[in-house]
């Protein structure tokens, strides 16, 4: 098994940063390359077993499923259980965490899976500096300034302009 990892600190409080990521069919609001995501059949977006389409730019289809979601720890795994990538086995884990001096929040994604030994060098560069930090990047930007949350619905609520 190959191990990546990547974090940040995202100038947010966490109140304000969970919404994004609690919402498993929200991603394509933080994550670059997401041409489309939607949530398969009638499953909400933070129901554990979900399972999310992702139309991906070059990569293509992603199918990913929600295996755990915790709003006392502010963390969701997940796995990909379909994919075009020259991945197989991969389970993730974002956590978020307070950060106390600022009112800002930690941000931590973890990864593990396998890989052909040819490409195991590359993927484990790659994953957190073309994934996970652009990611972290572009929810920050979501949250400068224009961020709402609702943390007791079903799905995050988003200014029009987004």
């Amino acid at each position: 098994m190959i191990d990546v990892m990547a974090s940040s600190v995202l100038n947010a409080p966490i109140a304000s940063v969970w919404p994004f990521l609690r919402d498993f069919g929200a991603i394509g609001l933080w994550l670059p390359g997401v041409k489309s995501c939607q949530i398969e059949g009638d499953d909400p977006g933070d129901r554990v077993g979900a399972i999310r389409r992702l139309e991906m730019g070059d990569v293509g289809l992603i199918r990913e499923q929600l295996l755990a979601l915790s709003d006392t720890d502010c963390a969701v795994t997940f796995s990909i259980i379909e994919s075009a990538l020259p991945i197989w086995n991969y389970r993730s884990t974002i956590q978020l965490l307070p950060v106390t001096d600022g009112d800002r929040t930690f941000i931590r994604w973890k990864g593990q899976f396998e890989t052909d030994p040819d490409h195991a060098a590359t993927m484990q560069a790659r994953m957190p500096t073309l994934i996970y930090q652009p990611a972290f990047d572009k929810l920050a930007s979501r949250l400068v300034g224009n961020h709402q949350h609702d943390l007791q619905g079903d799905r995050v609520r988003f200014p029009n302009h987004l």
